[in-house]
């Protein structure tokens, strides 16, 4: 006997969101363990460093910053440390989200995508402008791309969330 095409459409969409639930899963463990290596690192560095010359005063570059570095350095520092926190967080509450079995077809969803995109461009574009205040360097990363393909993917999901819209009205 065949299947008619509803129930076809509705089989696709279990499979298709029982791997996205299970590729969150592995992706919030994945991402968990990655931060807390990364903050298990800093330690070490910190005690050794700290107890091999608390009380010495050696001059470092800071000494010579720019009068614009010394004005605006500090709130470049804070909207780059606001752009961490903000794709940490969004990243997070999307993995959890499809995690549960959402669907990813959501407006939510699409601007979560759209606001973690652009956070990683500003904290790409807020650390190279850091950088080049304090170290005359210019290094840009490649955050700013993902951000961009972020961005991008937020449209396929709004537009996702369109067609899923129309084909939850349809059915």
């Amino acid at each position: 006997p065949q299947k008619n095409y509803k129930e076809i459409i509705i089989m696709n969409n279990e499979k298709l969101t029982s791997k996205i639930k299970n590729i969150s899963r592995i992706s919030v463990v994945g991402l968990i363990v990655y931060l807390c290596v990364t903050v298990y690192t800093l330690f070490p560095n910190v005690k050794s460093e700290f107890m091999a010359g608390w009380n010495d005063y050696e001059k470092n570059g800071l000494d010579d910053v720019s009068d614009f570095a010394a004005v605006f350095g500090f709130p470049v520092s804070v909207v780059m440390i606001v752009a961490l926190i903000i794709a940490i967080v969004t990243g997070f509450q999307l993995l959890f989200g499809m995690s549960r079995g959402e669907s990813p077809f959501t407006k939510k969803i699409s601007r979560a995508i759209k606001n973690m995109g652009v956070s990683l461009i500003v904290l790409e574009v807020s650390k190279a402008l850091l950088l080049y205040m304090y170290d005359g360097t210019i290094e840009i990363g490649m955050l700013w791309l993902a951000g961009i393909v972020l961005y991008a993917f937020s449209l396929v999901f709004r537009y996702g969330t369109i067609l899923q819209k129309e084909s939850d009205e349809t059915l």
